[in-house]
């Protein structure tokens, strides 16, 4: 009865030999797909060499400071000077994960023959598009070529996926990688072969080392694919489900636990454990709805989660596991999901995978009318494009940064060098240090105050707080003056104790030693 049962569940859901009419179809199909992947491309290349502060400064530019590390570090007969300040910046940065991404960039770096920061755009972008290949593919097995097609497109034009795929952050090779091992997983579900248990193990094991928080979705997907395909009971015999448990997890473990434990200790601490109470609170639910319309927009949340009903049972397990995997990273992550809207990325192409057989009920319907119809559907599918490309575009377009650069430059060139200096500035320093070449330590934001007070840490008395703080330290360094209007406290101090060392456009900075 048992080999009887496996192969039933083996053989379900397998599409068909498809008859010439509907390979040609599948053919134009793919042609539509790369036409779709070279568009897709070209908006992201849009304002290219701005300087990456549209979408989370802070972020970007730790990955700036750490690919520049890298770069000098390999440089063909690097400036000896430069080479120490590039390399010193970059060791302050704190290790949240590989530099895998960085170190990807520092070597287009080198074929492109210098430091240019806008090729990190052009390697994430790169990377983001191409798992629309994986994505196509497994939305077609799902739900039929031209559904898929329209998947891959909701996925490669979305406006936030626009944004924040072109970002310098491991988050969109993160997402390339779950794409492909949610194809390998599939196609292990319908074969049970070593070929797609090796693919979908490395596919899974690359996201998770490119950024840990990929283990929420590779144990739900994983999880749900591998008991409907195996059983409960055959999943402790299978030698693949076991290989694929060890090279997913195996090196991801060694860095997190062995390599940087004590780094991810404090995190887990600081960040899930003590902010765990946030998730009791019925708002959160409501701020994470309102993220999730925000980002991926209201109809398409409520079909995606429809379709998933419509879906394939092998397909309905697989998206079933990867929203059962989002659902415990939101809510073990209460405070990252309802503030950091990158958190999200993975929902991308796992909406555009879940609304696929939607759009297959509807691509159905249309082909059934007559050809004034279709040729209408074709053309709202077009209007819809261009219309959704051009808010990206002129989004893109609607702010300039170039001011950026030299502003910090000037700001680095008038922090002293005869002393240690404090700062209240912008995206944690890493502006300063990347265009300034200066490094400062950090007076707290209000947003880390009001953390702080979350963890149940009790604020000190003020007086007492800033000399804790400041100890050892000549001057302080002010850029972010929104923030200090936000701490009163801390403006009235530095104004009735301390004298003006200097100030410009921009900045102000206070000598402690006086």
């Amino acid at each position: 009865m048992a080999p009887k049962k496996k192969s039933s569940r083996k053989s379900r859901d397998v599409p068909a030999k498809r008859p010439l009419a509907t390979r040609l179809w599948t053919r134009w199909a793919e042609i539509t797909l790369a036409i779709l992947l070279l568009f897709g491309f070209g908006l992201r290349m849009i304002d290219l060499t701005d300087p990456p502060l549209d979408f989370h400064p802070t972020r970007q530019f730790r990955g700036a400071l750490v690919a520049r590390s890298i770069y000098y570090q390999i440089a063909p007969s690097p400036d000896p000077y430069v080479q120490h300040l590039a390399v010193s910046t970059g060791r302050t940065v704190s290790d949240l994960e590989p530099p895998i991404i960085e170190s990807i960039v520092a070597f287009a770096y080198l074929l492109s023959g210098g430091e240019h920061l806008w090729v990190s755009r052009i390697v994430t972008s790169l990377f983001w598009v191409l798992a629309a290949i994986p994505l196509f593919a497994l939305a077609r097995r799902i739900a039929g070529s031209a559904a898929a097609l329209l998947a891959a497109g909701y996925y490669l034009l979305l406006p936030f996926s626009v944004f924040a795929s072109r970002s310098f952050q491991p988050d969109p090779l993160m997402v390339t990688l779950l794409v492909l091992g949610m194809f390998a997983a599939y196609r292990w579900s319908e074969t049970i072969s070593w070929k797609w248990t090796l693919l979908t193990a490395a596919s899974m094991g690359l996201a998770i080392l490119v950024k840990a928080f990929a283990a929420y979705f590779v144990f739900g997907i994983m999880a749900s694919v591998v008991l409907y395909t195996l059983g409960l009971r055959a999943v402790f015999r299978n030698k693949q489900v076991w290989a694929m448990a060890a090279v997913s997890m195996l090196p991801a473990a060694l860095y997190y636990l062995v390599n940087i434990g004590a780094t991810s200790g404090d995190y887990l601490q600081n960040w899930i454990v003590a902010l765990l109470p946030l998730a009791y609170e019925p708002s959160f639910y409501v701020r994470w709805a309102d993220m999730l319309t925000d980002l991926l927009g209201d109809l398409p949340v409520v079909a995606a989660l429809s379709g998933i009903l419509l879906s394939r049972v092998r397909a309905r397990w697989l998206l079933v596991g990867a929203w059962a995997g989002y659902a415990l990273y939101g809510i073990t992550l209460p405070h990252q999901t309802t503030t950091h809207d990158y958190y999200h990325l993975f929902l991308v192409p796992l909406a555009a995978l879940s609304v696929a057989p939607i759009f297959q009920l509807i691509v159905r319907k249309i082909v059934r009318q007559s050809r004034f119809w279709r040729i209408s559907f074709v053309c709202v599918l077009l209007a819809s494009l261009f219309l959704t490309a051009w808010t990206s575009r002129s989004t893109l377009l609607g702010v300039s940064y170039k001011d950026e650069p030299p502003f910090w430059e000037r700001i680095g060139s008038a922090v002293p060098t005869d002393g240690k200096t404090i700062g209240l500035v912008q995206a944690y320093g890493h502006l300063l240090s990347y265009y300034g070449w200066r490094r400062v330590d950090l007076w707290p934001i209000t947003g880390e105050l009001n953390l702080a007070g979350l963890r149940g840490n009790q604020p000190a008395e003020f007086e007492s707080f800033f000399l804790d703080h400041t100890a050892g330290k000549d001057y302080f360094l002010v850029t972010s003056f929104n923030q200090l209007e936000q701490q009163p406290l801390l403006a009235e101090y530095l104004k009735t104790h301390f004298p003006v060392y200097s100030e410009g456009a921009g900045f102000i900075i206070y000598d402690l030693r006086q």
